[in-house]
């Protein structure tokens, strides 16, 4: 052969391919020196891209003392507050199938197969096609990577070798992060900065708090059913709601506030939402009534715009459950002086914590500066930003924050900060 010829059969794949492009990005997450957390959530948006999937998890392993739990450490496509707080044990649900055969399953329609469980709060029944491919380290599967795609969009074979080549690569980023984690663990809690832009201008200091799902409620060992006499009967929690709604909304209309209203007056759906409460078990009948609700949303035929409506409806319904269980069981979602973390903000989850003195608001995504839920933050003067990319990769629940939002529009919120910087927010306290 000739040397011309052979210099034409080599190819030399430079970044202009988007898929290269992908898993180029995909090796550079998992050697990123951050915490596991902001890897992961990195990764599973490079997976989504390479392999197009609406969703991308990563259940990571532990061992704990009835056996192996796989937790939801990274996603991409579910709310953000399900990162944590979503568990299967090794051989529940296909996720747990899949660690305990150490082999990929694929479905065309999830729901439909013997293994499959379903998680409240998730919405899962948006997207039923699902490939789960176990992370192998050491002989057992350390952790699942879990793909899925909307309604007629299977995944191929070709797609199975592809996310098993991609979990290598997750297990080589659960390696190092593990390590990180452990250096972090025995250095103290990590710092850091985040940029943000204003929602209502102000400054705050006060532990992180984030509003659990009526999924984390199911999983908590400290989710009993409501006890007797503990809280307060469904319909004066609604009411109560209500009366916090109407004072930090005053006398301005609102479409958004208007439809909460409506929500809240329907009787029929206090009827439903009273039975579910107060059912042999409540969480499972809520979850039942918020999924009813999901489903409606996602089923509606109509425009973007009536669906986008009747899916924040969907939403609404699931965080009042939340409000509700806690009131009748007698559990405190917010205290006094909190800073409430959330990725995205319905008003009824913000009218419950304002009026309940959280100090401060912290939403990772966008948020509209003239929506109802800024208009109840501004009502009581409290601070609030929005778009802090990296939020829930960086605190925790019971972390230290110090939020700046400034009227100039731009806003940080530091986590764990140095000791210099909360005198230096204790000194321009008036």
């Amino acid at each position: 052969m000739l040397a011309s010829e052979r210099n034409r059969s080599v190819l030399v794949h430079e970044r202009a391919d988007r898929s290269l492009d992908g898993i180029f990005r995909l090796i550079e997450s998992a050697g990123a020196s951050r915490p596991l957390a902001a890897v992961l959530a990195q990764m599973c948006a490079d997976v989504a891209a390479i392999a197009a999937a609406d969703v991308v998890s990563v259940y990571v392993r532990h061992v704990d003392g009835d056996g192996q739990t796989f937790t939801l450490r990274g996603n991409v496509g579910f709310p953000a507050a399900s990162v944590g707080n979503v568990h299967l044990r090794q051989g529940e649900g296909i996720t747990g199938f899949v660690a305990e055969k150490l082999l990929p399953v694929s479905v065309a329609v999830a729901d439909r197969d013997e293994h499959f469980k379903y998680i409240p709060g998730l919405g899962e029944e948006r997207f039923p096609a699902m490939l789960a491919v176990p992370v192998v380290r050491g002989g057992v599967a350390a952790a699942v990577l879990v793909l899925q795609r909307g309604p007629a969009h299977e995944f191929s074979s070709e797609e199975v070798v592809l996310a098993t080549a991609l979990a290598a690569v997750i297990s080589h980023a659960l390696e190092r992060g593990e390590e990180r984690e452990r250096a972090a663990r025995e250095a103290g809690r990590a710092s850091a900065r985040l940029p943000g832009t204003t929602v209502c201008a102000g400054a705050a200091m006060g532990r992180a708090v984030v509003l659990p799902t009526l999924a984390a409620l199911a999983r908590s060992p400290s989710a009993p059913a409501p006890a007797v006499g503990a809280g307060v009967p469904v319909a004066a929690a609604v009411e109560r709601l209500q009366t916090d709604l109407r004072k930090l909304a005053g006398g301005a209309a609102s479409p958004e506030l208007a439809s909460l209203a409506l929500i809240l007056d329907d009787g029929r759906f206090r009827e439903r939402l009273g039975a579910a409460a107060t059912s042999a078990s409540p969480l499972k009948s809520m979850s039942e009534l918020a999924r009813e609700y999901a489903r409606a949303a996602f089923a509606a035929a109509g425009d973007a715009a009536t669906e986008a409506l009747m899916s924040e409806r969907a939403a609404e319904i699931e965080d009042l459950c939340v409000i509700v269980h806690a009131a009748t069981s007698g559990e405190t979602l917010v205290r006094p002086g909190d800073i409430l973390l959330a990725e995205r903000l319905g008003a009824l989850s913000a009218a419950h914590a304002l009026a309940r003195g959280v100090s401060a608001i912290v939403v990772e995504g966008p948020l509209a500066a003239g929506g109802a839920v800024a208009a109840l933050a501004r009502a009581v003067g409290a601070p609030f930003a929005a778009g802090v990319t990296g939020i829930f990769a960086w605190a925790h629940p019971g972390d230290l924050l110090v939020l700046d939002a400034s009227e100039a529009g731009a806003a940080s919120v530091r986590v764990n900060p140095e000791a210099t910087a909360v005198a230096r927010f204790r000194n321009q306290r008036p």
